[in-house]
């Protein structure tokens, strides 16, 4: 697909409790005010205590993009699991979307002390040294590490700075960790619907989520207005239509549900369902009266996190996939999660 170029600033994925719906100017003043000297919640809240740290600890872990305000805003932060008391565990990096797996992380991040503002995906390794940086063409949206730490999948705004708006244009590109290589625009892959070869002008990808192996994954195709769900293969550079209606896909650990998201009928937000791959059932999840526009993370076999701001906190939510239990706060002040099991 033809874009333009677009090097505008960022979007302000760090700005949590606003979505990539809100406008960029808003987005921006919170975000500066976020990295100012106060140490207090977006309402006057509890300090959160943090300690420095050099290294990604092991063991199963939450690790996110730090909310609470002050100069440590943005930075990747951990809290260990089982959850407990203590200072959050804070890292020298700072970013705008994260995601760790298997001893790799990517942290996409614009810099807009430069004209035009430039975006960019540092690699990093379980020490947060930087291994590589990725040039990005737009504002930083959606990342994720396959499960074996091999590869990342990033995306990005050209144009348009929500999936709302109808002239909205992403870019998706998958790269290998190690070295930093390019493995593939999802634009370049060959795609199929109904076994026969499908494309088009407007096709917009994202969402990528990685199977086990590191080289299966399934992300959304945007097209003629409407959202497929898409199955492929990195390595073939090859992807097939699966169903309409799926956006944000993240697959369970044992690659048998997909918890996902879709527009609300009556109004301007998102839904978050589970769909079972081997039946093609689907059912919402119970995440109450507000929109959640995120790509959840799986915590367990049966919870996801992702995150959301309401009037009980701003930070990382726990919800069960059973569509019967509500959301939790589980991680307040934090978005960009990622579980490492």
């Amino acid at each position: 697909m033809t874009r333009p170029a677009a090097h505008g600033p960022s979007i302000g994925w760090m700005a949590f409790g606003l979505t990539c719906a809100a406008g960029v100017g808003a987005v921006l003043l919170y975000v500066r005010l976020a990295r100012g000297p106060s140490s207090a919640g977006p309402s006057g809240g509890v300090d959160v205590h943090t300690e420095l740290i050099s290294s990604v600890p092991h063991g199963p872990f939450v690790l996110f993009a730090n909310g609470a305000p002050g100069p440590l805003f943005g930075r990747v932060a951990i809290e260990r699991l089982p959850l407990g008391a203590g200072p959050r565990p804070v890292g020298p990096l700072a970013c705008e979307r994260v995601h760790y797996a298997a001893g790799s992380g990517v942290c996409m991040k614009t810099d807009e002390s430069t004209l035009p503002a430039r975006s960019f995906a540092e690699l990093f390794d379980a020490s947060f040294k930087r291994t590589h940086v990725v040039p990005l063409t737009g504002s930083p949206i959606r990342a994720r590490v396959s499960p074996d730490g091999r590869r990342a999948a990033l995306t990005v705004f050209e144009t348009g700075h929500s999936y709302s708006d109808a002239s909205f244009s992403t870019r998706t590109i998958v790269v290998e960790t190690a070295s930093g290589r390019p493995l593939g625009d999802l634009e370049d892959f060959a795609v199929q619907k109904d076994g026969v070869p499908f494309k088009a002008i407007d096709f917009n990808f994202w969402g990528v989520t990685f199977g086990r192996d590191g080289d299966t994954f399934y992300a959304t195709l945007k097209t003629g207005g409407e959202r497929y769900l898409i199955k492929g293969s990195i390595d073939a550079r090859a992807a097939a239509v699966v169903r309409t209606g799926v956006e944000c896909p993240s697959l369970s650990p044992d690659e048998t549900r997909i918890v996902f998201k879709k527009p609300l009928k009556d109004e301007v937000g998102w839904r978050l369902y589970v769909l079972d791959l081997a039946t093609g059932a689907e059912h919402p999840l119970n995440q109450g009266r507000r929109s959640v526009d995120d790509q959840v993370d799986w915590f367990d076999a049966t919870h996801v996190v992702y995150h959301d701001s309401a009037p009980e906190g701003s930070g990382v939510w726990l919800l069960a996939v059973d569509g019967g239990s509500g959301p939790r706060l589980l991680v307040p002040y934090a978005h960009s999660p990622a579980v490492e099991r």
